[in-house]
């Protein structure tokens, strides 16, 4: 009997796989399959709290034939190229640590526990709170199992490591933050192959600078510059919360460089604009040092950045008047008129300051304009879904991202699935795998992130341009990937800032972290763009005399582009 259901199973699971989703991957479809093998499971203890031992039994019986399926060699073969099929094997061993705990054979269940734990890195938190589990979790082998676990998962996060806060740490603790630092990325940075440096020498030349550091504070500025020579976006190091005041504190102005000049483009206090604070005025001096040598000498050796326009906008925009909160910054200006003064601003004491929000959307003429600032705000998918008649409507839309700075790359797929003509494969991603050794170029698995589909219910099929630039960023760049690969309209503005990825994150003494990019994302294809950024198909590049008039020469170009159609 249990060799016709098998037989039966394997038969449902290939049907099921050559007749739906027509237009997935392989290794969706092969996935979901097996998905819907442990909702079905699911149901019965979730539909009835109290399954029967033969309901269980058959339960199982389905769960391991699932694990039997994707033993397969097609199957496995085809699961190292997605990663959305390769953690499957996880969730049924998940499934089945479940069935057994309810059908109380605990040391299979225990076995499952451990196989589900060692095939993927299987979320365990919480098993040990869930009532489900309250017998098992008393057994000594699974105790001694968390244990073990526990300890595996404490050398790579590095617990060992996080020390209180003090305002000068120990020598020790010091290099034992730079050593970690060094470790983490020598076995986790997915960009190491790039370096032109040796990063072994690099850390020997790191050790007496750390040492010599005089303050907690002084020490992170170190670390800071020794991780800035990895040159990647998604690896940095972040102070204690003690010190965050004194290192990003920044009065409410924005900076940019326009035509090798660095200008004031925006001002968010109605107290700095009273007192002259304004849009298109020239910054010649900071703290009594020209603005070109400040940015070089202050902001540029700790800054992190993939790519060229990547490190201008930091240095020029994000970092440049960011320092101590109590210490007030001198800046030397000069008007369009050509009137040279001096003022000090602080960089901490605004009130009613001008917030931008996460998205906005509003017409011009019969074209639609919405900004999506961030991708951090859940908030944003019930906003978009409430605009949606409203963008529905118009002849053509713009999306500007190049204010997002990134967050949840699922509410970037959440809009782009309301945009797409037809199923879209998302992100091809890489991590490091060691046998031994090394060897540059073979030591990558590179798994596809799957695809979508469309909405059905809210879809836009009329003509799209999204507006990009140096300060589009991780998850926002990887909507913008997604967008060009799916050619669903023109990008315009300037390259993004090319840097996006799954970091790895870990503690500091003295109560600081850092992280390391442990994931190279491409384009479905494996067209690669971090390190170079997602370059336009129309550049626009701002002026001075725009800045000057008050356009959006970017927003301007996108709108005579769509007028066009």
């Amino acid at each position: 009997m249990k060799k016709l259901f098998k037989t039966f199973l394997y038969g449902t699971l290939l049907l099921m796989v050559t007749n739906t989703f027509a237009q997935r991957t392989i290794g969706d479809k092969y996935a979901d399959s097996v998905q819907r093998i442990r909702n079905n499971v699911r149901k019965i203890w979730i539909d009835q709290k109290k399954p029967t031992p033969t309901e269980l039994e058959k339960s199982i019986e389905q769960l391991k034939s699932a694990l039997t399926y994707l033993d397969q060699t097609e199957v496995k073969d085809v699961a190292q190229g997605s990663s959305y099929l390769y953690n499957r094997k996880s969730d049924v061993y998940s499934s089945l640590l479940e069935m057994y705990t309810l059908n109380k054979q605990y040391d299979k269940a225990i076995d499952a526990f451990e196989k589900a734990y060692e095939n993927a890195k299987w979320d365990r938190s919480g098993i040990e709170k869930d009532t489900i589990y309250k017998e098992l979790v008393k057994l000594p082998k699974f105790i001694t199992l968390t244990e073990k676990y526990k300890a595996r998962a404490a050398l790579w996060k590095g617990d060992i490591f996080k020390t209180p806060y003090k305002p000068n740490l120990s020598d020790e603790e010091k290099v034992a933050g730079l050593s970690q630092l060094w470790a983490q990325a020598k076995y986790n940075f997915v960009y190491l192959d790039r370096l032109t440096t040796d990063w072994n020498k690099t850390y020997l030349a790191y050790l007496p600078l750390v040492k010599a550091t005089k303050s907690t504070k002084e020490y992170y500025r170190v670390l800071q510059q020794f991780y800035a020579q990895l040159h990647d976006g998604h690896t940095d190091v972040f102070p204690p919360a003690e010190l965050v005041r004194e290192f990003y504190a920044k009065p409410p102005v924005r900076t940019e460089l326009i035509e090798g000049r660095v200008f004031i483009t925006s001002v968010s206090s109605d107290s700095l604009q009273q007192n002259g604070i304004v849009p298109g005025l020239e910054i010649l001096k900071i703290d009594g040092e020209p603005v070109m040598s400040y940015a070089d000498k202050y902001i540029k050796p700790y800054l992190n950045s993939s790519t060229l326009q990547d490190l201008i906008a930091r240095q020029f925009s994000t970092y440049l008047l960011r320092g101590d909160e109590f210490t007030p910054i001198s800046l030397e200006l000069k008007d369009k008129k050509g009137k040279v003064w001096t003022t000090t601003l602080n960089r901490s004491g605004y009130k009613n300051l001008k917030k931008v929000p996460a998205m906005e959307f509003k017409t011009i003429g019969d074209i639609g304009y919405l900004t999506i600032n961030s991708f951090n705000d859940e908030s944003i998918l019930k906003k978009y879904d409430s605009l949606f008649t409203t963008i529905a409507n118009t002849k053509s839309l713009i999306i500007d991202v190049r204010d997002n700075g990134g967050g949840e790359g699922a509410y970037g797929e959440y809009i782009l699935r309301t945009l797409a003509n037809q199923t879209f494969n998302l992100a091809k991603g890489s991590t490091i795998r060691y046998e031994g050794q090394p060897v540059p170029g073979t030591n990558w698995v590179t798994r596809s992130m799957g695809s979508t589909a469309p909405n059905k219910k809210n879809h836009y099929d009329k003509p799209i341009v999204l507006l990009i630039g140096p300060n589009t960023y991780s998850a926002a760049e990887d909507f913008t990937m997604q967008f060009d690969a799916m050619q669903r309209g023109k990008l315009i503005g300037l390259p993004t800032g090319g840097s996006t990825g799954q970091p790895f994150s870990f503690d500091l003494p003295g109560g600081g972290s850092a992280r390391v990019c442990a994931k190279k994302d491409t384009y479905p294809d494996g067209k690669e763009f971090v390190g170079i950024g997602i370059i336009p198909a129309i550049t626009v590049t701002p002026t001075i005399k725009g800045l000057f008039e008050g356009k959006d020469e970017t927003l301007m170009r996108a709108l005579e582009f769509l007028s066009q159609k």
